[in-house]
């Protein structure tokens, strides 16, 4: 009579599903690919947000400091207007012209604080050294302006405030310094019309989100 194997219930159970432990350890290890997989595709995904909103950022301000730079320049451009009005009654009113420059500048004040604001956030975000000269340029015209007011204003109130050459000199350049002609011997319309162009040059590529392209 021939041998028969026996086998149990759980040998049998075995046999029939022994693919299972290797099966498992294979899908073990595929899940923890997936996982790495995925975590991985979460931090790249994290970083390009991230220099993605930077680069808004960058934009932001760029585009903020041009705007006002250009604000800036036509502000000075109507201190600055040879043309003037005055009325009959201060005709003779030898202080009344600078007085109405004084308050042009005045007039102004909040935007150049805007102004510098802006190349604050400009210093911090973007720093680039060529638009912070540019803009410390047109605050250094704004006050070249103001100080050339106040001296007229003085020579204004002396009766003898031409009594020499060199006060006659003086004068003069203060109201080249003052009243802009926008031509090539204008030294302030130039220092201007530069420090604008510097900052468009510098900065129109980053507000474009241009600069990484």
């Amino acid at each position: 009579m021939a041998s028969v194997e026996v086998m149990t219930v759980c040998e049998n159970v075995c046999r029939d599903f022994g693919w299972v432990g290797p099966v498992a350890s294979v899908l073990g290890d595929l899940g923890t690919f997936v996982i790495g997989i995925s975590v991985i595709a979460a931090f790249r995904q994290l970083s390009l947000w991230r220099t993605e909103a930077r680069e808004l950022r960058r934009s932001t301000v760029a585009e903020e400091l041009v705007a006002l730079a250009h604000n800036a320049d036509d502000a000075l451009r109507d201190i600055r207007n040879p043309m003037d009005s005055i009325p009959k009654d201060k005709i003779g009113d030898r202080i009344y012209p600078y007085q109405r420059r004084y308050e042009r500048i005045a007039k102004y004040n909040e935007l150049f604080k805007d102004l510098r604001n802006a190349q604050i956030r400009v210093r911090a975000v973007i720093g680039n050294e060529n638009v912070d000269q540019a803009v410390e340029e047109l605050f250094k015209v704004r006050n070249r302006v103001a100080i050339s007011i106040e001296l007229l204003a003085d020579y204004a109130r002396s009766e003898n405030s031409e009594r020499s050459q060199e006060d006659r000199n003086h004068k003069m350049k203060l109201k080249r310094d003052l009243y802009g002609s926008l031509s090539k011997e204008d030294e302030l319309g130039q220092k201007i019309s530069s420090s604008v162009k510097t900052i468009e040059e510098q900065l129109n590529p980053i507000s474009r989100l241009e600069a990484n392209k």
